[in-house]
């Protein structure tokens, strides 16, 4: 199930949305179509509520599209339907997009910042991101948080459009549902969200 909304908002585009999927990965799914359809996320915030004792994602972000596309939104909802509704393989169903690797080592050539620190309130463990921004960027970071089993619960997205800077704080759970801030993983996640840059 997934409900999608949308609006012109100058030259941006503002989506809602809102989906059963709550298991691992749900927003590498989101970033994927966005990254396929060569559209960056400016700002948003990622929610997991709970209605009538079912959870769901709630997702709204701000866009920006490569591409001066009337349809671009309407492209989005269509494979965003296919993407949650009709559970499509995303590998396959991306195919005809011939998606390349996202430029990594712009994003993270000038003082990466990547925290992580436990929020006993929470829960979970608090990741900051900070890096320069630009489509793609949440694109690899999500994969690479989908890889290691670790799910987002929450987060915020931020750009500094004046330095062009990304300032990302995301919610984390790792696969048993409990915060990692002091584990192996954390070093494991940096390490592999600069490998393209070391390599």
């Amino acid at each position: 199930m997934i409900d999608f909304s949308y609006k012109k908002e100058n030259d941006n585009i503002s989506i809602g949305i809102k989906t059963d999927s709550t298991e691992v990965g749900t927003l590498f799914r989101i970033t994927t179509c966005l990254y396929a359809l060569k559209m960056d996320i400016i700002s948003g915030e990622i929610l997991t509520i709970e209605e009538n004792g079912k959870d769901y994602t709630l997702d709204t972000f701000l866009i920006h599209s490569e591409d001066e596309n009337a349809n671009a939104a309407f492209q989005l909802g269509v494979l965003m339907d296919s993407v949650f509704s009709k559970q499509e393989d995303i590998a396959k169903l991306l195919e005809s997009y011939h998606l390349t690797e996202p430029p990594v080592e712009l994003f993270f050539k000038e003082n990466p910042e990547f925290i992580f620190t436990d929020d006993e309130e929470s829960g979970t463990t608090c990741f900051y991101l900070e890096s320069g921004s630009g489509r793609g960027l949440l694109y690899h970071i999500t994969r690479i948080l989908m890889n290691n089993h670790v799910d987002v619960i929450a987060g915020k997205i931020e750009t500094d459009n004046l330095l062009g800077r990304a300032k990302d704080t995301f919610y984390l759970k790792d696969r048993s549902g409990k915060p990692f801030g002091n584990s192996e993983l954390v070093e494991k996640l940096r390490g592999e969200i600069l490998k393209p840059v070391k390599n």
